[in-house]
């Protein structure tokens, strides 16, 4: 939805706008600052704001609604967030709240605050937080403290950063280490950044296996992800889909369909690769709209450099995938799609990945894996992937990480998902479920091909760029 700023120190005004030229790309509508109790929008900002100790900044990417620019600001409060909160509406009514600013439903978030507070501001905003559905980044201030937290899996990304005078918080670390603070971390969804400091404020997601029936569970499943795709979609004209035919893609493609989402599928690949064979293929048999684009060498070496600049990492399967994703929501730009849906998550939560099966006898050791690896998913894949879409101005949604999913996913047992330590597939209960909801037969049971290897990326790079020299250096270098 946007980017968002912090930065508490002497004379960082300086400091202040370098940061929001470097995320415009999140938020190209409108811009926003606070500083010294005063609000500054779009023609009102230039060098010459008072210099402050505490600034918070905001680049708008406008979704839904009108006058959603931030910083929102209530009695002493003031907010700026990057959010999507799901269950809005409900809190409005829960906790009749009234005299809104805006139409964004981020305002939510500063009225349950200011319901909440009572001079003490990490009480209200750990109250709050535990009432909002949703993906969400956010810092709120009241002239003496402030506090800067993120959703439980980390959808919405936050990176802080300081040295002896300066500390500051924003959506992207190139942010940051563009005014010189290089040691960057990407904040843990456990912890809240309460003045300058970090406090934890929640457990690990913790997997275990239940004695729910399977088809309790298979049940369970078809009405979360139903559910949680539907809130993504809420209010939508159209939306993207990053479409591979996997599985996961087809399933939400699926979902779209029955929900009447007006949707758009959107693929990218070599040609000949299997993602476009098989993309082509589903997209007629689900009837559902697909665009593609063929991509060669050519295209690839034009935008490795860009690709390594925007998810700021050199690891070849990071690319891969970062650089799928970068150029297929470049293709939904096209369309001036706004929003983008993925299947990210599936594999954490349904062992879809093929390490797993080398813990299947030791499955004690095989729920500690998957516990690490939905804990971490947030530096690990979503903060790449948030990246990679938000380089195009276009929002991602994970219906996979919906709180509800997750905890239908981790209390799931093991033989539920992985048949054997030679399981070729795995992820059974999830393709059951979409076979049974309407994905084709061939695709639910098909197995899994990364999107670096199904694109024909991976190949291209390993095989051909990475004989030049000047490709070379450019990792080398990075």
């Amino acid at each position: 939805m946007c980017s968002i700023i912090g930065i508490n120190g002497q004379n960082v005004n300086n400091r202040l706008f370098k940061m929001l030229n470097i995320l415009k790309h999140r938020g190209p509508d409108a811009t926003g600052i606070y500083s010294n109790d005063k609000l500054f929008f779009n023609e009102e900002i230039n060098d010459k704001i008072d210099e402050s100790e505490f600034i918070l900044a905001h680049n708008l990417l406008s979704i839904v609604g009108n006058n959603e620019i931030q910083p929102i600001k209530s009695g002493n409060l003031v907010l700026i967030a990057n959010a999507e909160i799901y269950n809005y509406e409900k809190l409005l009514l829960d906790y009749n709240l009234d005299n809104f600013k805006t139409n964004s439903d981020c305002e939510i978030i500063l009225k349950l605050i200011e319901k909440f507070y009572g001079n003490n501001l990490k009480e209200a905003v750990l109250k709050t937080i535990s009432l909002l559905d949703g993906d969400y980044a956010f810092c709120v201030y009241d002239n003496k403290d402030y506090v800067a937290v993120r959703d439980e899996i980390g959808v919405k990304p936050l990176h802080y950063a300081f040295d002896e005078n300066t500390f500051s918080f924003s959506s992207e670390s190139k942010a940051l280490k563009a005014i010189n603070l290089n040691n960057s971390q990407s904040l843990n969804p456990r912890y809240a950044i309460v003045n300058n400091s970090l406090l934890k404020i929640r457990d690990e997601f913790t997997r275990y296996e239940s004695k729910i029936p399977y088809e309790d569970l298979k049940n369970e499943l078809k009405t979360n992800l139903l559910e949680a795709t539907k809130k993504r979609t809420k209010n939508l004209d159209h939306v993207a889909l990053l479409f591979s035919a996997g599985v996961d893609s087809t399933l939400i493609a699926i979902l779209l369909k029955k929900l009447n989402v007006n949707t758009t599928l959107y693929t990218i690949g070599t040609e000949n690769s299997q993602d476009l064979k098989f993309s082509k293929k589903v997209a007629k048999d689900i009837d559902m709209p697909l665009k593609t684009w063929i991509i060669n060498q050519e295209i690839i070496e034009k935008q490795l450099e860009d690709t390594i600049n925007t998810i700021e990492d050199t690891n070849l399967m990071k690319i891969g995938v970062g650089m799928t994703i970068k150029l297929t929501s470049q293709l939904a730009s096209k369309d001036n799609q706004k929003v983008i849906l993925s299947g990210q998550g599936a594999d954490e939560l349904f062992c879809g990945y093929n390490r797993y099966k080398n813990k299947y006898d030791t499955p004690a050791e095989l729920l500690d894996e998957l516990t690490h690896d939905l804990n971490n998913m947030y530096h690990v894949n979503l903060e790449r992937d948030d990246k990679a879409t938000m380089s195009n101005s276009i929002e991602l949604r994970v219906p996979f990480l919906d709180r509800n999913v997750i905890e239908t996913a981790v209390k799931t047992p093991i033989k539920y998902m992985l048949h054997s330590n030679e399981d070729k597939i795995r992820k059974h209960i999830l393709r059951e479920v979409a076979y049974e909801m309407g994905v084709p037969e061939y695709i639910a049971f098909r197995p899994k091909k990364a999107a670096q290897y199904g694109t024909g990326i991976d190949k291209i790079i390993k095989k051909k760029i990475l004989k030049k020299k000047e490709f070379t250096k450019l990792l080398e270098n990075y």
